[in-house]
Formats: C-alpha cells, structure tokens, sequence
C-alpha cells in the first residue's frame, strides 16, 4: 500500500473518530423521513463495514534457505468466474487477500530467479482465513511447479472464533426432511437440535412460537452455546434477515441456490454484533462462465411410511418438491447470472399424541368422589344451585356433601356445557385419553430467487432478488391460543421477498471496500380462523347482553375457546396481520499494514413490526377446577376459572440499531497470531410509532392522561422516553483472541502437537450484547388507554363471563371499546378517558424504564490437531455467563397470608382480586401487593435473569477419497433463571427460578457422512455391469443424545399468587412439593410406565409455593438415523443423474424425544409422569437430480 493511500485512510479514520461521539445521536434518532439522506451520508463516509461475506486467503513466500522474498508477484484467479486479484509480498514476504467472495481458487506466484509456483483448487469459504506459504525453488529452467488441492485438512492458525462450515455438496449430500439448511444447524457441537418453543407458547400480543418460513419450515430458533432461542443473527449475502419479534430467520432459499453456510457459535469477530447467540451465515450461488442448473422432484407418500407410535391408524403424508437451477454468463468475463425455483405441495397428518379427555362417565356427569375436592365458592353461586337441585347448598359446603355419590344431575348442567360437549372428543386409547393424526395439515410454498453478479470498474457488483410466497391451513393452532382437538383448523399465508445489493471494491493491492445495501419484508396473515365457525355465541348457550359475550367479529363468530388443564377447544383468538420490514445498510473497509490486517466499520438497520389485529378475540375461558376440583365438573356446573377479552388498533413497533468496531489481525510471527478489536453496539429499546406502550413507575401520575391511575406512565410522560428505557451508549464489547502454532522438538511434544503446522491452540475472550426482541414491546399490545385486555377479577359464571359466580357481582361490560386520539401531548392531555371501565388494570404487561441490554462473557479454549493429511481434530472448551436477561415477573402478585386470613369469607384460588367482606364488616379488595387496588395481575418486562453455560465440544472432520465425515460431540450443562422472555420469574425471590434450562442437552453426538460404495471394483469392467454398479453412495446423519429436561408445573393458583399463564409453554407459575424419595427415571416409553416417580410430587398445599425447581431431571433421549442411498448415473462430463431413496428415522425406532413428550402438569392425573408424544416415525422420500 502507497504511503500516500495509508495517510488518507488514516486521516479518514481519525476524522471519524472524532466526529463520531457527536454524530451518532442524532443518526440514532432521527426521524423516519430522514432515513434515506441518513444513509446516504453515512455512507459517504467509507467507514460503515459489516459482516464480510467471504474469507481471506494469506502466507508468506520464500527462498529455499526460508529467507523472506520481497516483491514477488502473487496473482489469484477465481476458478468459476476468472476474476484476477494481484497482490506483492511486503518486506518479510507476506501477502494478504483479505475479502475474497466464497468459491474456489487458483494461486500462482513468481518472482526473478525462481521457478513460479500454482496452486491450484484452494477453496474460500466465509469467514474463513486460508493460509498458503509457498516456498520457491531457484529455477534451473523455464519450468513452473504446480500443487493441485489434495484436500489436505488445514489446522486454523488465524482465527479465534468457533464454527463449522456446511457446503454446497455436503447439504445437498445429506438426507434432509425439508430442504431446509437450517436442519442442519444442529449438526455442529454446541447447536442444540429442537427448539423448546412450543405450540401454545402464546403471550396476549401475538404470538411467542416462531412464524416459520416457507409455512412450516425450520425457523432456527435453537438454543446455541447455550444462549436463548431468540438471539441468534441469521445473513442472506451479508444482510439481516432475522424476524424481529420471535428470532428466527425470516428466509430459507431452495437448497440448491446455496453455496455454504456457516454457523459462528463462539467468540467470532467484533465485526459481528447485536446477538449473543449464534451467528448464521448464508452465502447463495453465483453464476460462472459455464452454463450449469439442474431440476430435482422429492416425492413422498403415505405407503411408504410407518405408522406413529401414539397414532390409531397411519397418518396421511403426500408431499412433492420440486424445481430447478440455472446459471450461466450474462456476458463471459465480465456478468452472471443464477436463478433457482422450488415449489412444495404438503398433506401430512398431524398427530395430537395422547390427550386426557373426560371419561365417558363425565361425559354423562357421573364423577369420582374423591375428586371433588372444593367447596362451594359464595352464596350466589350456591343459590343457584340450590335452584337447579331442587335442595339447598350453602356457601362453604363441601362438593363431596353437595354430590354424595359424585353425579352432577344433568338438570344442573350449564347451558353452555349442554351445547359444547359435542365438540369435545370422547376417549379412544383407554378410559381416558384421545389420540388422533387424521387430521391434515396442508402447505402450499413456491419459492424463488434470481442473483446477478459482475465485474466492472466501480468493482464486483450483485443484486440479489428472492420471494417466497406460501399457504397453511393448520389443524391444530396452537400458536394463535387455537385448539389442541379436531375440528379448528386456522389459516396461514405470507410472502417473504429480500432484495439487496452488493459491491466488492479493490481500491489497491492492500486494500478491499465492500458495500452491502438490503431491503427485507415478511408479510404474515396468523392463525385465521377456519373451523369451528359458523355457529353464534347465543346458540351456545352464552349471554349476549351487558353481562355476556360481545362479538367483535361477527365473521369470524364460531364455538368458543375454552383452555381445559389438558387441552384447547374453539376458535384461535389471536389472529393478526404482521408486516416485518428491514432496512439494512453497510460498508466496510479491510487494510493490510505489514503484519497487521485493520477492519474498520459498523451496520445500521432500521425495524418495522407492523401488527394488524383481526378483531376476532370473542373472549376464552381458562377453566382449572377452581370450583369443584374437577375441570370438568366445574364446566358442567358452568364456572370457570377466569375470562378473558381483549380489543386493541393496531401497532407499529419500530427500532434502530448502529454498532462500530475495529478490529486488528496482528501475525506476530509465523506461530503467533493475535485478533484484537472493540465493538460499539448502540441498542435501542423498540417504540410504538403513536406510543402505545407503557411503564409503572410507583407513586408518579400520567400528564398525557391525568386520569390514569396512579403509577401508570406512557411513552411520551415526562421522564418517559419513546422507548421507555433510554438507549445505552455504554454497550462497548472488547474481543481478544490468540492462535498459536507450537513446534516442538521432544518425542512427546511432536507426538501430541506434530510438527508445526500441523496443530494450534487457540484463546479468546469476547463480550457479546444482544439487541432486545421485538416480542419485549409486543406484549404491550393493546394496554389501556389504546386497548383493553379484560380478565375476570374472580372466577365468572361460564354463560355471563362478566358476573363473579361466587358473590352474583356484575362487573359490567366493557366492550366494544373505544380507541382514544392518539393525538395526545403535554400540552394538549386526553382528560376523555374513562378510566372506571379499566379498574382494576390486568394482564397489562409493562416495560421496565430501567432495562438495559443483555450480555454475556464468552471464553473458550481450544486444540485443533491434523491427524494425517484427511482428517482434522478440534477440542474446545466454552463457557459463557449470561447478564441482564430479559425476563417477565408478577408486579403485583397476590399475598398468600392475607387470602388465608380470609378464607373463611371464601378468598382461595384465583380470588387474589375479588371484594371480600369479613365478619366484623371490613371490606377488603383483593389480595394484591405491589401495584395497589386499580391494578390487577401485571407482569414487568425486567432486564434482571441470568444465566451460565460450560461444555466440551469435540469435532472430528475426516475428507478422502470421496468419503466425508463430519463427527460432533457435545458435553454441556446450561443454568438460567428463564429459558424465554415468557418463563416467569418467581416473584417472591426470583433466585429460585434458577435450574437448568429447557434446553439443557447434557450428552449429545451427532454425526454427518457420505460413503461411495465401491460395487464397480469387484465387477467385469465392460460398460454394461459398470453403468448399474457405479456412482453408488451412503450418506446419512446419525445422532445418539440424552432427553431433554421434563418441566413441572401445576396450572393452578395454590401459591394463592395469582400469577397469569404467559410462560414460556404458556403455564403458570406453581410447581408440585418434592417430597424425599428416588426419582426411578424410566425412558422407555414402551413399557408404558411413568418417566418418574410421580408420587414424590404431589399438589402444592395452599398458600405455598411448590418446593420443587420448574426442571430437575430428563426425559428419554434419542437414537436415529437418516440415510440417503445415491445412485449417480453420469452421461457425460457435464451432466449426471442422480436417484436418492431417502430413510427418516431409518429402522423406525420409537423417539420419546422432545421438551414437551413427558407430561408434566400434575393435575393431569392420567397423564402426569407419562410420556404422551414421540418423535416421527419412519419416513421414505424418494428423489430425482437432474444436473448439467
């Protein structure tokens, strides 16, 4: 590099950094109409980098003697596209290409008096530093020494982050069920292969379980290294398209258009940011010279496979995918081009696993005795007993006295009940479980991309276009609060398009600029409700009037859902349209001084969430068996546990993100390297365009709303900023990493280490922050005054949800609602509001004014070992410590002693926010501590949980010969206070709610491989035998892993804390008491007995909370193989077919396998301690290829 080009990148620097401090407040802030002029000087300035898109390839070159030679002339061709990059060696003979796209290489080097040297097939992946020191041989004639890639292992002896590179061959390799690469995340160590987000992870904003990509494809929420499901970044071509509110990727290209992957799991460069989780790469396939494609078809069908292990009969399972490639060149040398398109046609049966379902003796009201364990909740509702029976029930009396025999009479059966119990289905798999997979899910997906790359002067340029348009009608919506039985299906449908651009500059032989601009957009219409409709809220026997059920969308009016302790029924309540928008932007530049390597930049990307709530929330009733006992006792009687309603407009969430880093690779020698560098991340809190979100603050009153109860702040108040928290501009993350190469001379050294070269032990330390996800602001959807979220401030009449049974009270209707101006400011305070329809304010979740962002402290150690020339061995301990997680707990939970003292005038479960009235004539409302009166049950949205992850992770990768190997091992141990943002702390010491985490996977082998079957050896060699004995490969992934740990919970209010069911499974706080004894851990599910002692964990008592941790030991864990046998017939040197028969779970080995297959809800008494679901059974895919 010139000196006159070093002092203007200098000078540029500085001025930077000095701007900087004062410069970036205002492009944090700036207004939305701003954005593009924003960008535009930002990048003007030549500084923003990102996240490089490619690798690096350096060394040193030499004479015979090892003397360093100065000036030689280094020329690398791109293989595919012949784009030629030149370089010269400095002083000390070292040369760099630091930013060079994925692909394959050939390096040629000369210099006057030695022979020239090529080297051919070097390959690139991302984020990968390759290095090749050439030693030149003094020329005795004009002769030039050629290596050709051998495909010898390279030892890492640059970089000090962790992770694992998955190429094109390797994905297309491998027996995969969907053609989705992120199935393959988990083939890595540290990757943990099932999310633990499950089906009714639903939190009143929207949804908490992730919006899958392609309709029903792997989204990526996987707990890595230990970190949170939602915290890992996800990059298409170098732009973040990662979904905002739940964390998963918002695209998953076809298969065949991507030409690697990478997952970046620990301590990778402080050029990457805003995540503490993985870091997931995708690089698509660019076009060459040659004209290449293919066309494939994956077929499935319901003959082929085998039947569930908790399935009645085989489940449906049609399934067609297909499409093609095509590339080629636009103008050769200079322009290419690669399209790609796949389409997905899906009907596969979804099983329910085992269900507890009323038996056919409470179908008809006929009960066990000993399971009416409550007494008669006030006088009104014992008054209306009384005249449903026909005899008098008092207040107070025993259900056991009320129905001696344990019959509920059907002339006492609710209306409601009367008309719902048809759509509840009766018990098919004994006395009292239902299983069924008839059910259909079907997707349609059509997916397609086009990627156009060229080399001019203004450098290497691509424009990158994709678009995924699907359709899914889901029998069993969980993720929407719809029903876990038949007969509900809900509607999916979307489309997801990215558009970016790129441009790779070489300004000198030192220096790379590389410009990334994205535009990401994922549109989703969730959970519409399909089944179930049609039939009125009155002809189901619940009131219309003041004190009933108001119909908010009369379109969408159908059976009612109802959440049983052991299922869901009725229509889904959380239908919303949600638009996602990313604008992404960056630029970088990578200088090469000596033997320093300078990476200088930052990323900026502005987030929209757009929600458009569907007015179809006609209201759910939690029913719990806080009356009689008996969940379905009490819905004959018609009480329920509590009833909800909400009415929201709709909500714009909005976000900003800057991060500045500088990062150093510094070749100390020939075995040392160290990478230095600091990131910068400025972390917003999100904001509601028209500020509907909240805080509580005690003892302050609203000026926008004076009427407001006291303590109830909005954005916009003073001291209350649009974001509620105040950015942090303190979030500084240094990374420090060393590799080290050791030679040794003693016999052991060199039989540990090999000779130098051959081995490197690698330290680094990083501190990584994570951006705060959308779903922290989300759950603030519809909060009062711009919405209103009812619950029942006792358990309601089950025919008019708006009168408290015990006590007769009509709390009165509060719907429809109207929705305040938004037009609201200091000088212009909305006194309208009529703040009495809120009181008590309930199930109003608020942001903590003082939240600041999560990090965590990553360290690792590691030895990478070349054992041969094929097969590479990497050793690695990693270890994180987690801080400020953020995490939901009760503001405003009950006082157990106070509910006590007064259950003598009927205070018990879920009545923490009834009126009481005790013999001396005091009156006492609710139970509650902590917000006051006016309020209800609310949860703070806290930066307060923390967390702490250890393991050993092995890799074994073997490449010869055709064969490849790659073998993962992991030996971990993750401890946090809350797996999610759902996972609710426990209010009373939050240090309790410490335990291992939902994804804590102590052992866990996994292995990915192809074999070629040498058949063609030991046949005649004449063409025929040949053609059929040749081209035949095994190839599959094997993975051996211990259970996943078993949650606890008891969905009831025992504690008498009155805490909402928003958990992470959508559970409540309580948990069993643990009472001395063994576990006797069973994880045969064959033998149908429970997974644990069930005995030793019996109800909590009243007024406690249960002593055991919410996660204490596991479930059964996994034994499988999918296989892939290949045949390749080759036609030519160009175009080859290939036919696959693909095996899922090959030897159909039942899979009790899963963070949710042991039950572990203690008042399901017929499931408790059993496992009630396991994984797929055999799958048989057959498939055609295609390729020229």
């Amino acid at each position: 590099m010139s000196p006159h080009t070093c002092y203007e990148a200098g000078i540029r620097s500085v001025r930077l950094f000095v701007y900087f401090p004062k410069f970036i407040r205002r492009v944090v802030f700036i207004s939305t109409q701003r954005i593009v002029l924003s960008l535009f000087l930002l990048l003007s300035a030549s500084f923003f980098a990102h996240a490089a898109t490619g690798g690096s390839i350096s060394g040193t070159v030499a004479d015979p003697s090892g003397a360093a030679i100065r000036q030689a002339i280094i020329l690398l061709v791109n293989d595919a596209q012949q784009t030629t990059y030149r370089t010269l060696t400095g002083t000390q003979g070292r040369y760099i290409f630091p930013n060079l796209p994925v692909g394959q290489y050939t390096l040629t080097v000369t210099a006057p008096g030695f022979a020239a040297e090529r080297r051919l097939h070097l390959a690139v992946d991302g984020d990968s530093a390759l290095r090749i020191d050439v030693g030149l041989h003094l020329r005795q004639q004009a002769e030039a020494i050629t290596v050709s890639g051998d495909g010898t292992m390279q030892v890492e002896t640059t970089a000090t982050h962790l992770g694992e590179v998955v190429s094109a061959a390797q994905m297309t390799a491998l027996p995969l069920n969907g053609r989705s690469y992120t199935d393959l995340l988990s083939i890595q160590p540290g990757v943990v292969p099932i999310s633990t987000l499950v089906a009714s992870s639903v939190i009143m904003a929207g949804v908490t379980g992730s919006i899958s990509p392609s309709g029903d494809a792997n989204p990526g929420n996987l707990s890595i290294d230990g970190q949170r499901e939602s915290s890992n970044g996800f990059m298409v071509d170098g732009i973040d398209v990662q979904e905002h509110m739940n964390g998963g990727t918002s695209i998953i290209p076809n298969l065949d258009s991507i030409e690697q992957f990478r997952v970046l799991t620990n301590n990778f460069d402080p050029e990457y940011g805003n995540y503490n989780g993985g870091m997931v790469t995708v690089i698509t396939r660019s076009g060459s010279d040659r004209w290449h494609g293919n066309a494939f078809e994956f077929f499935r069908n319901t003959a082929l496979d085998a039947r569930g292990y908790f399935d009645p009969t085989r489940s449906v399972f049609r399934q067609n995918q297909f499409g093609g490639t095509l590339g080629g060149p636009i103008l050769r040398g200079h322009a290419y081009f690669f399209a790609d398109y796949q389409g997905t046609r899906t009907t596969q049966g979804i099983s329910t696993g085992n269900i507890s379902v009323p038996t056919l003796a409470e179908r008809g009201g006929a009960f066990d005795p000993a399971s009416l364990t409550g007494s008669v909740s006030g006088p009104y509702f014992a008054w209306l007993l009384t005249q449903k029976l026909g005899y008098t029930v008092t207040a107070g009396e025993p259900y056991a006295n009320v129905f001696p025999q344990g019959t509920i009479p059907q002339g006492a059966w609710s209306e409601p009940a009367k008309h719902l119990l048809q759509y509840i289905p009766s018990p098919n798999a004994g006395s009292s479980q239902f299983s069924t997979s008839t059910h259909a899910q079907t997707v349609r997906d059509d997916k397609g991309a086009l990627r156009i790359d060229a080399n001019n002067g203004m450098g290497q340029l691509s424009a990158y276009y994709f678009v995924d348009d699907y359709a899914l009608d889901n029998p069993y919506p969980g993720s929407v609060a719809g029903a876990s039985i038949p007969g509900f299906d809900a509607l999916y449908y979307g489309r997801a398009q990215l558009f970016s651009l790129g441009d790779t500059k070489v300004i000198g032989p030192d220096i790379v600029n590389e410009l990334h601009l994205g535009y990401l957009r994922n549109a989703n219409v969730i959970g519409q409700p399909n089944g179930g409709l049609g039939v009125s809220v009155a002809s189901q026997g619940f009131s219309t009037g003041s004190d009933g059920i108001y119909v908010q969308a009369p379109q969408f009016e159908g059976v009612e859902n109802i959440t049983f302790p052991t299922f869901v029924m009725g229509v889904p309540i959380t239908n919303l349209t949600q638009v996602n928008n990313t604008f992404y932007a960056s630029d970088g530049i990578s200088i090469a001084v000596r033997t320093h390597t300078f990476k200088l930049g930052a990323q900026f990307h502005f987030d929209q969430v757009n929600e458009q709530p569907n007015a179809t929330f006609n209201g759910t009733f939690n029913i719990n068996g806080t009356e009689t006992g008996s969940p379905y006792a009490d819905f004959l009687l018609g009480t329920a546990s509590n009833y909800t309603q909400s009415s929201g407009q709709p909500f714009y969430l909005r976000n900003r993100y800057l991060g500045l880093y500088a990062q150093d690779t510094w070749r100390v020698s020939n075995s040392l390297t160290v990478n230095a560098g600091l990131r910068w991340d400025i972390i917003m809190p999100w904001w509601e365009k028209d500020n509907q979100i909240q805080t509580w603050v005690a003892g302050a009153q609203s000026t926008l709303y004076p009427g407001a109860p006291s303590g109830l702040l909005v954005a916009g108040d003073p001291g209350i900023p649009r974001t509620i928290a105040p950015t942090n501009y303190k979030s500084f993350a240094p990374r420090l990493g060393v590799a080290y190469t050791p030679g040794f001379e003693s016999k052991l050294g060199r039989w540990l280490f090999g000779d130098r070269g051959q081995s490197s032990i690698r330290a680094s330390y990083g501190l990584f922050y994570t951006a705060f996800p959308g779903l922290a602001a989300g759950i603030m959807y519809s909060v009062p005054p711009f919405g209103y979220n009812y619950l029942s401030p006792g358990p309601p009449l089950l025919a008019s949800p708006f009168i408290t049974a015990a006590t007769g009270y009509d709390n009165g209707q509060r719907f429809p609602f109207p929705f305040p101006s938004h037009s609201v400011s200091a000088s212009h305070p909305d006194n309208a509001v009529d703040w009495s329809n809120f009181v008590p304010l309930s199930a109003d979740p608020f942001f903590d004014r003082r939240n600041r962002p999560a990090y965590i402290d990553n360290y690792m150690l590691s030895v990478q070992r070349q054992l041969g020339s094929a097969a590479l061995l990497t050793v690695s301990y990693v270890g994180n410590q987690g801080h400020r997680e953020l995490a939901l707990i009760s503001a405003n939970p009950g006082d157990p002693a106070l509910c006590l003292s007064l259950a003598s005038v009927g205070c018990g479960p879920f009545g923490e926010d009834a009126t009481y009235t005790t013999a001396t004539g005091r009156t006492v409302q609710g139970t509650r501590v902590g917000q006051g009166s006016n309020y209800g049950e609310n949860t703070a949205d806290r930066s307060i949980a923390n967390s702490n992850y250890n393991a050993l992770e092995a890799t074994l990768r073997y490449h010869r010969h055709g064969s490849q190997w790659l073998l993962s091992y992991t030996y971990a141990k993750s401890i946090d206070q809350g797996s999610n943002l759902g996972e609710q702390l426990n209010p009373i010491d939050a240090r309790q709610s410490r335990t291992i985490s939902a994804w804590d996977l102590r052992h866990d082998f996994v292995g990915g491989y192809t074999l070629p079957l040498p058949f063609d050896r030991i046949t005649p060699s004449h063409r025929g035998p040949v053609l059929l004995t040749s081209g035949w490969s095994l190839s599959g992934t094997t993975r051996f892993a211990t259970g996943f740990p078993v949650t606890l919970f008891y969905n009831s209010d025992n504690s008498l804390l009155g805490t909402l069911g928003n958990g992470a499974n959508n559970y409540l706080l309580d948990t069993p008491q643990l009472l001395p004894g063994p576990l006797h851990i069973n994880t045969n599910g064959h033998n149908r007995k429970p997974a644990f002692s069930t005995a030793i964990f019996p109800e909590e008592a009243i007024g406690r909370l249960g002593n055991s941790r919410r996660r204490m030991f596991y479930g059964p864990g996994i034994e499988n193989f999918d296989l892939a046998l290949e045949k390749s017939l080759r036609f030519s040197n160009s175009k080859d077919l290939d036919l696959r028969f693909e095996s899922f779970n090959a030897f159909n080995h039942t899979q009790f396998y899963g963070p949710s297959s042991v039950n572990g809800q203690v008042e399901d008494t017929a499931n408790f301690g059993h496992i009630v679901s396991a994984a797929s059974p055999r799958l048989i895919q057959l498939a055609a290829k295609f390729a020229f």
